[in-house]
């Protein structure tokens, strides 16, 4: 589609929604008529976005040189915080060809997944108490542009439909499980003071032991950057990062290791490695580590969710 053509949807739309009394769930879609394009050649210029004074989106491939979200996002009329809650990315690494949806707005756009999905249901998706919700749905009906009598009664969407989510933000700096999925995993051994089952007497134990099957990928349980890659006495196979805030965290008895020192490593995107017996070890399992600025080991489980 060439943006002649994507202007000239614009235009039909605006003169069809002045003649025609659509349904509530039309309605919808004329008020705030979005533009959705393919990547490619036909992508509508980001200064076109920037300027409309409708809620626009499109899918944008990154080209060679495109190495900051934080611009990329200014050249759409949106904001670095809007780029990451809509993707779901921190967008700490860029590369060529790489695929985004950009939008000309700030804040999160959300994607309807289900037929006759309400607004109020999407809003509490974001909000909770009668009265927070009440207030964030005005907002939302402004952000968008909807029609007044969204407020008064159930405001119906289609699958595939785009409602813009204002001031939301999501937080990459916190800790997570270094795996896939984020189901409390079964966990051998906890922190703290044990009985070694290999070396037979009490020691201290800096981390937590988390049974996997051998090659399970192992992910960054936080953004970061990687200061050891290789071999290390009883961790065997070991990666560690260290974080923004001068924390580190150290995953060891690895089968494989997939970065090397020097490498920018995102939560819960980058692969770092997979699970092992390398080291002093019993069977398969990740031995995941946390420690402060100052090298002193901190309880992992109490990481989780935080800074």
């Amino acid at each position: 589609m060439t943006l002649a053509a994507v202007v000239a949807l614009v235009l039909l739309a605006s003169a069809r929604a002045a003649v025609i009394a659509p349904a509530p769930k039309d309605a919808a879609a004329f008020q705030r008529f979005s533009v959705l394009t393919a990547s490619g050649p036909d992508e509508p210029r980001p200064e076109v976005m920037a300027k409309s004074r409708r809620l626009m989106y499109a899918e944008h491939r990154v080209l060679k040189g495109e190495a900051w979200i934080g611009s990329l996002a200014k050249r759409y009329g949106s904001t670095l915080g809007a780029f990451q809650a809509t993707n779901n990315n921190e967008f700490m690494l860029m590369y060529p060809g790489m695929r985004m949806t950009v939008l000309n707005r700030d804040g999160q756009l959300y994607e309807v997944r289900r037929d006759s999905e309400t607004l109020d249901a999407i809003v509490a998706k974001f909000k909770v108490g009668a009265e927070e919700r009440r207030a964030f749905k005005e907002l939302v009906v402004r952000a968008n542009n909807f029609p007044g009598i969204a407020l008064l009664q159930p405001f119906e969407f289609e699958r595939g439909d785009r409602v813009l989510i204002p001031g939301i933000r999501i937080s990459f700096d916190t800790y997570r499980f270094p795996f896939e999925s984020q189901a409390f995993p079964r966990i051998s051994s906890r922190f703290g003071s044990r009985y070694h089952p290999v070396l037979k007497r009490r020691r201290m134990h800096d981390g937590l032991d988390i049974p996997k099957p051998y090659g399970t990928p192992v992910y960054p349980a936080r953004s970061g950057r990687v200061i050891d890659a290789g071999w290390n006495e009883g961790y065997g196979q070991i990666v560690v990062l260290k974080h923004n805030n001068g924390e580190t965290t150290r995953y060891g008895h690895l089968s494989k290791i997939m970065v090397k020192p020097g490498d920018l490593v995102q939560r819960g995107k980058t692969m770092i490695g997979r699970v092992g017996s390398t080291g002093i070890s019993t069977g398969p399992h990740l031995h995941f580590e946390v420690r402060d600025k100052n090298g002193r080991a901190l309880n992992p489980t109490s990481k989780i969710g935080r800074r």
